[in-house]
């Protein structure tokens, strides 16, 4: 049995519109410049507000890339897209991708990096790696990918000179472009309790022992219990000075924690250490971590030797 025409018409055009509502959903950030201006920092940082990030892809390619992300249920909303001339067509193709996109309501944020031709000839110098256009020097290939990326400056969202920023500062310059000036980046905290006998955790931002506080390892009723256990927190918490301590933590880690989030830091790891890892430093991170949930967007908990 034949379609109609119009039944055919209006079933091609649900679909089309069906996929432009699925795919409008993606949050899409272009990073583009010239070689050696910070694209890959700037791709990094861009993973750590979480972004699926995907380095050179090929612009013929990019409306197939975005398809097959829709089709991810949500899991991947939020895409950033490194291009660059290395990528065949680039000069040409970059206007009409763009346009294309547009007619697909999707609407990038192009952020465009450059940097002074003195400070590029250095970082290849200090890298000692080779420029992706040809040309007979450095000077002279940096010089042909400005020409080649002209339009592609005038096309973009954002333009953002790296010649003298560090890279604390280029991380708060591509933060400003997709979050705003006003927005802060979600910064994650872990909560980690372990024992001195068991080793160090290695990667602890902050550390702090707890192997002052009274012990219930020596009290025969709870030296098999833990930090969860309600016998245990009010014994290690019946001296004044442990909910003194508890105080000045709280107090401390409330202070420090805007400050690295302005620095642009995206994981922060607080470890709490008593001698076993089973009952005063599984009380005090639970406790941190009932303090700091109604305040951080993301907080975690984690006791690392409870079982041992």
């Amino acid at each position: 049995m034949q379609w109609p025409r119009s039944a055919c018409r209006a079933y091609r055009q649900y679909k089309r519109e069906a996929c432009v509502g699925v795919v409008s959903s993606l949050d899409l950030v272009i990073v583009t410049g010239l070689s050696g201006a910070g694209k890959t920092k700037a791709m990094g940082y861009l993973e750590d507000l979480g972004y699926y990030a995907m380095d050179n892809l090929p612009i013929s390619l990019m409306s197939q890339f975005l398809d097959l992300a829709s089709q991810t249920d949500g899991r991947i909303s939020k895409i950033a897209v490194a291009l660059d001339v290395r990528s065949s067509g680039f000069k040409t193709q970059f206007h009409s991708m763009l346009q294309r996109l547009r007619a697909r309501d999707i609407h990038p944020r192009v952020i465009f990096l450059e940097a002074s031709s003195r400070v590029l000839v250095n970082r290849f110098s200090e890298t000692r790696r080779r420029h992706p256009l040809p040309g007979s020097t450095v000077s002279e290939s940096i010089r042909n990918e400005r020409g080649l990326l002209a339009e592609v400056r005038e096309l973009s969202s954002v333009i953002i000179d790296t010649t003298d920023l560090t890279v604390s500062e280029l991380k708060d310059r591509v933060r400003e472009a997709i979050l705003g000036s006003q927005e802060s980046q979600t910064l994650t905290i872990n909560i980690v309790s372990f024992g001195y006998k068991n080793g160090l955790p290695i990667d602890l931002d902050l550390l702090f022992d707890v192997r002052f506080l009274p012990n219930p390892y020596y009290n025969g009723d709870l030296v098999h219990r833990t930090g969860f256990d309600r016998g245990v927190i009010l014994y290690v918490l019946h001296e004044p000075y442990a909910q003194q301590f508890f105080a000045r933590l709280a107090d401390f880690v409330d202070f420090v924690l805007p400050h690295y989030q302005e620095e642009g830091k995206s994981y922060l790891t607080i470890g709490i250490g008593c001698t076993g890892g089973r009952h005063r430093s599984v009380v005090i991170a639970n406790m941190l971590y009932h303090h700091l949930k109604p305040r951080a967007k993301v907080v975690h908990v984690f006791h690392r030797d409870l079982q041992k």
